[in-house]
């Protein structure tokens, strides 16, 4: 029990003195001496003496005393050798730093989603009502979880991808049933059960490609700064960043889902039919930010459904990036 006890207050003691140094300038005892151990009739003691003037007056010792053993812990300062630092590869380490935190694609994306029909309206043609929305059920999710930036020249300009997947959920207003056969997808409209939960969802994998700038200014530092350790730090704060370009998507699964009640009990449905959806999808996307904070839009290329098998719907959506990855 001793033992532990000992070792317990060396851990606190030391976590004390201890200090996070970035500069290359030790703090510690200050030329004492720190001794922790246990003595018949004195128990458990810690008492910091004068250090031996004598010899190195930039060396600290913590000494623990046990009932057979000493143990000494010996730290002296120690100068920045600047001859062991490879400048080339530093800039490299900070030049990847700065790309990867200039660029916001990485993180986690949520909004709602839309229709649009051919006339660019929410409100949709009569063939089409059958899949009219309720946009703030119908979610949008994106985890962007790889990014990759080229750059032009430095961290203002830049060509970027990467990789996400995609969860997109469409809920329809109306209590209707979605069928469909091998030419067309159709809407059947129902007076029972009344569906609490009547939704189309597609998951997918997402590849952007896109320009983005950035106005906060991030100059890397010289060799001199590098070697003498005084390069100042730069950070994210009020930079404006605009990001636009296309991204494409292959969605690999798709569901139909319902929820509703009959005579008090509970269903769930899900139908994993593709339902004439088109697989994949073009859209052009815009990204605007200051800071941390970043707003997007994403407007679509290709239609909702299969060529004449569906009413010509155009998905659009809007949201925030809620957590970013950098």
């Amino acid at each position: 029990m001793r033992t532990l006890i000992t070792l317990a207050l060396i851990c606190l003691i030391t976590g004390i003195y201890a200090q996070t140094d970035t500069t290359g300038t030790p703090e510690g005892l200050d030329g004492r001496n720190l001794v922790v151990g246990v003595k018949p009739g004195k128990g458990l003691y810690a008492d910091i003496i004068k250090a031996d003037t004598t010899g190195n007056k930039d060396r600290d010792t913590i000494r623990i005393t046990t009932k057979r053993k000493i143990f000494k812990i010996i730290t002296e300062k120690r100068e920045f050798d600047s001859t062991n630092v490879n400048v080339e590869e530093r800039l490299k380490d900070l030049r990847r730093g700065r790309r990867n935190d200039f660029t916001y694609w990485a993180g986690l994306d949520v909004g709602v989603n839309t229709l649009l029909g051919l006339d660019g309206d929410a409100d949709l043609d009569k063939d089409a009502e059958f899949m009219e929305i309720d946009n703030l059920k119908s979610r949008f999710f994106s985890i962007n979880f790889m990014e990759q930036k080229l750059e032009f020249g430095s961290h203002h300009a830049g060509l970027v991808t990467g990789l996400g997947l995609e969860f997109a959920n469409y809920h329809l207003k109306n209590n209707v049933l979605l069928a469909y056969d091998r030419d067309s997808i159709y809407g059947v409209p129902m007076e029972s059960p009344d569906y609490r939960k009547n939704k189309l969802r597609q998951m997918g994998l997402r590849v952007p490609l896109m320009l983005e700038f950035n106005t906060k200014r991030a100059p890397l530092p010289s060799e001199d700064e590098i070697l003498t350790r005084t390069a100042k730090s730069y950070s994210r704060k009020n930079n404006v960043h605009l990001a636009f370009g296309v991204i494409g998507t292959w969605y690999f699964d798709t569901m139909y889902k319902q929820k509703y009640s009959v005579d008090g009990v509970k269903h769930k449905d899900r139908d994993k039919g593709d339902h004439l959806l088109l697989p994949y999808r073009a859209t052009a996307t815009v990204r605007l930010g200051y800071g941390p904070v970043n707003v997007f839009a994403e407007y679509a290329l290709t239609p909702l459904f299969q060529n004449n098998k569906g009413p010509e719907l155009t998905p659009f959506n809007i949201g925030i990036t809620l957590i970013g990855f950098n």
